[in-house]
């Protein structure tokens, strides 16, 4: 049996590859597993590029839990199976006439893996995807299923982003929005004119992020844009809602559901870190990054990504108790990207960043400690759920309990 990621950088062969198709037979794996003695990880649709998922035991798929469980549409909330992919929730909640309140560009995600990474998309006032959830059935190293909400508040915001370190997720209730529509923009301009107008775009629209690009390379990489736009430039693109009925449009602005506008689907072609710094130190923060890009890393051919989140409560959020900036530098997939990526981290290491929990970074355990005050109470709950650490393996050991840490395969 053999189990590789979206990225094709990450491979295990297991004992066992489980894929079920309800809670029961999710509690029947977690159960061999335990009794067998080996350890059980969580598979989403693989979109992590470190370890997460790696274990020589037992991958549960989840694919096979999907679709909508119960629908509320008087409290907008919505209890959905984890294995669900965030582009078919979008249209199964569109019936119901609701939105998610917010969400990434790529799409083909399990709701529960992208949850438990932290996984974002843009918007000063919005959270993350874990910023969503109100509740959650996990089923337990014991093979007891946990009903988390707000009844267990400490269970609450350790499950929201969890790493799947907790127990196997087989629901989700998530709090969405009434149905929109979005108006999306694309608008290019120079660092010195985005520094200008920061603030006025931040506060002037519901979703703002944009794309730096230090080469004519990385401007020409994943954007086909007339006329060309050339190195040190930027694309800025907003976004703003609009009715549900809004009429589609392919144009200036593109109008459609909000769940197709946020869509921006892109193939595995690259590697990648992201780190989010405090909000108000992200033009200093992005001021040190593109002047080392340039001097270091001059013919660097991929674009940089900005976006903005709001501050949450989960203990392992990279946004708990602070508004974030996350800053995402891409590598090229096949190449040797370490010092690359070792110089934006000395970077943002000056800045406080706190890592992506998908996405390369080098800390251990006692660097996480400094970074996230919540790590100790996250233990915590940990212990109760899963104290025998039955899910998890050598990389989730360096990152939550201080055991040498196996490095990216």
């Amino acid at each position: 049996m053999h189990w590789t990621n979206w990225y094709r950088n990450q491979h295990c062969t297991p004992a066992e590859v489980v894929a079920p198709a309800s809670e029961a037979e999710v509690v029947e794996a977690v159960d061999r597993a335990r009794s067998r003695g080996r350890t059980l990880r969580p598979a989403g649709s693989g979109h992590s590029n470190v370890p997460l998922v790696l274990t020589d035991g037992v991958v549960v798929d989840l694919a096979g839990l999907s679709g909508l469980v119960d629908v509320d549409c008087a409290t907008h909330r919505a209890t959905v199976r984890a294995g669900t992919r965030i582009c078919d929730l979008g249209p199964l909640l569109w019936e119901h006439g609701l939105s998610l309140t917010n969400q990434g560009d790529i799409d083909g995600q399990q709701i529960a893996g992208a949850i438990a990474t932290g996984t974002h998309g843009t918007g000063r006032d919005l959270g993350s995807l874990s910023n969503a959830v109100v509740g959650a059935r996990v089923v337990r190293a014991d093979g007891s299923v946990a009903v988390v909400d707000s009844s267990t508040p400490e269970w609450l915001r350790a499950t929201r982003t969890s790493l799947g370190a907790l127990g196997v997720v087989t629901e989700l209730t998530l709090q969405v929005s009434p149905a929109y529509s979005l108006a999306a923009r694309l608008e290019p301009t120079s660092w010195a004119e985005l520094l200008d107008s920061w603030s006025e775009r931040l506060d002037g629209h519901r979703h703002f992020l944009f794309y730096w690009f230090p080469t004519a390379a990385a401007a020409s990489a994943w954007f086909d844009y007339d006329p060309p736009l050339g190195a040190d430039t930027v694309l800025v693109k907003t976004m703003d809602p609009l009715p549900a009925d809004a009429p589609r449009s392919d144009g200036t602005p593109r109008v459609g559901r909000a769940y197709q506008v946020f869509a921006d689907p892109s193939e595995p072609t690259f590697h990648e870190l992201e780190f989010m710094v405090p909000v108000e130190r992200a033009e200093e923060a992005l001021g040190e990054l593109r002047a080392m890009l340039l001097a270091r890393h001059p013919e660097h051919p991929l674009p940089l990504e900005v976006r903005f989140i709001a501050a949450d409560d989960s203990y392992l959020s990279p946004f708990s108790a602070r508004a974030s900036c996350s800053i995402s530098v891409s590598g090229v997939m096949g190449e040797d990207n370490a010092a690359l990526f070792r110089d934006c981290e000395r970077i943002f290491a000056q800045f406080d960043g706190r890592p992506h929990w998908g996405k390369w970074h080098p800390y251990d355990a006692a660097d996480l400690a400094a970074l996230y005050p919540g790590l100790s109470a996250f233990r915590e709950v940990r212990a109760e759920l899963d104290p025998g650490h039955l899910f998890t393996n050598p990389y989730l050991g360096g990152l939550l309990d201080g055991t040498p840490r196996e490095g990216d395969r």
